[in-house]
């Protein structure tokens, strides 16, 4: 007879769903973990990751750090990098008065981070491979049937949903909660409820690629993308550029937004291939720097960027939601692959507790969503009032077009206003510890373990 509390389903093997494998095996090993994937292998799209210390101290926990380090752009070494601001829409770009580097975190190239995932996965967990999520459906006994795309079945006890923002769990969470209500004659919120698990396009597309160290500095010596993580600014655009891969790649970030189509639906496919020649068209009014930084780049794929509505819970009985299926935010704070671990990391714990059993995992499941849903909701919500900044938008830029942001650049004090601004956001990452949401969790689940008695 098995030893274990119950049997725990994760679908979605991207790095959240990675880092939330981990952490159960740190917190619970005597829970059965099955882990479905719709890919046929291991494999991450995108390019660069943000560690702020927040997330690094997590990451520590799960004695990650030296094979990170190892694959970071610091040459192995414990070091943080931070951002160096300009404005750079204009013939000649302007750095911030200041001109130190701001908001410190460590760089990673997501390909080497789920490198370092993969080799340090349990070996007990099992993982099933080419097995895309369709539904699920409960069963009288309790019991949870996932239905696949390829028309194979499989039961579990804990449904957790990492994946994505197009989250096959949370459209089927929200339709029963919906049918719920609706059956209970609340049509209104059923309504509601149906309307917040469709995504939403944010008006903004961002243009990734990869540059080359060697070939920047040889067309290009001393450019200072070489030695800072920059953020040049612009009206409804701006770029981010900062090391990965051990320093021999440089990430490229161009955010183009369009707030009047905030809302609308992006009528191509969410991520498809662009070209150098329509970033450079874009950044046409950027200084000469970038103009050089921008002839570098490789290969470049568009991203449309969708967000989700903001969600009445994560949770439903037995099942949960972690990351991009609960909380999909802009990216404007680095923090959606942080907030993602986090929710694994406390989720795992609270189900590793050794008052945690399949009778009560559903009141558990209620305290991860009272300590998580919050929290990360709000980081949503200051990832968006960034966005607005780094594109010369917030409270007091009201009079700036795209052409009076090239022909009227704002006075220093005015970027040194900003520049606090956008700092002071970010203080949050530094300052706070995910170990104390974990303490508060634990007590939490405690108080409620003790309640139910």
């Amino acid at each position: 007879m098995s030893d274990n509390k119950f049997s725990l389903a994760i679908a979605g093997a991207g790095i959240g769903g990675l880092v939330f494998a981990l952490s159960l095996q740190k917190f619970c090993p005597n829970i059965e973990v099955n882990i479905y994937e719709a890919a046929t292998r291991f494999g991450e799209v995108g390019a660069g990751i943000a560690v702020w210390p927040r997330t690094w101290e997590l990451l520590q926990k799960l004695e990650l750090d030296s094979d990170i380090l190892a694959v970071s752009n610091t040459n192995g070494k414990d070091r943080a990098t931070g951002f160096t601001f300009r404005k750079s829409d204009q013939p000649e770009g302007m750095p911030f008065p200041s001109n130190a580097p701001r908001v410190a975190f460590r760089s990673l190239h997501r390909a080497d981070f789920l490198d370092v995932l993969s080799r340090n996965l349990p070996q007990g967990h099992k993982f099933h491979f080419s097995k895309r999520l369709a539904t699920y459906s409960k069963l009288p006994s309790g019991k949870i049937t996932l239905q696949f795309a390829d028309g194979s079945e499989a039961q579990c006890d804990v449904l957790v949903g990492c994946d994505g923002i197009k989250s096959a769990v949370r459209t089927t969470m929200y339709r029963l909660l919906a049918e719920r209500e609706k059956s209970a004659g609340n049509d209104t919120k059923a309504a509601d409820l149906a309307r917040q698990s469709e995504p939403r396009w944010s008006g903004t597309v961002i243009y990734r690629s990869l540059v080359y160290r060697d070939e920047l500095e040889r067309l290009f010596p001393g450019h200072p993308a070489l030695s800072q993580t920059m953020m040049c600014f612009g009206r409804d655009k701006h770029i981010v550029a900062y090391g990965i891969s051990s320093g021999q790649k440089i990430n490229f970030g161009g955010y183009v937004s369009k707030p009047d189509l905030e809302g609308t639906v992006y009528g191509a496919q969410w991520v498809h291939d662009s070209s150098k020649e329509e970033v450079v068209a874009e950044y046409r009014n950027f200084e000469p720097m970038i103009q050089a930084l921008l002839s570098c780049l490789g290969d470049v794929s568009l991203w449309a960027v969708h967000s989700l509505p903001t969600l009445s819970t994560f949770v439903d009985d037995r099942v949960a939601l972690i990351g991009d299926a609960a909380h999909a935010m802009m990216p404007y704070q680095g923090s959606g692959a942080g907030q993602a671990f986090e929710d694994g990391f406390i989720l795992a714990a609270l189900l590793g507790h050794p008052g945690t059993t399949l009778e009560n995992v559903d009141q558990v499941l209620k305290v991860y969503d009272e300590i998580r849903r919050p929290f990360s909701q709000e980081i949503v919500e200051k990832s968006r009032g960034n966005g607005l900044k780094y594109d010369l938008r917030s409270p007091g830029l009201e009079w700036m077009t795209e052409e009076k942001s090239v022909t009227s650049p704002l006075t220093p004090a005015q970027l040194e206003e900003l520049g606090d601004s956008i700092e002071d956001a970010f203080t949050w990452v530094k300052t706070t510890s995910v170990m104390d949401d974990l303490d508060k969790g634990i007590k939490r689940l405690e108080e409620v373990l003790q309640l139910s008695k």
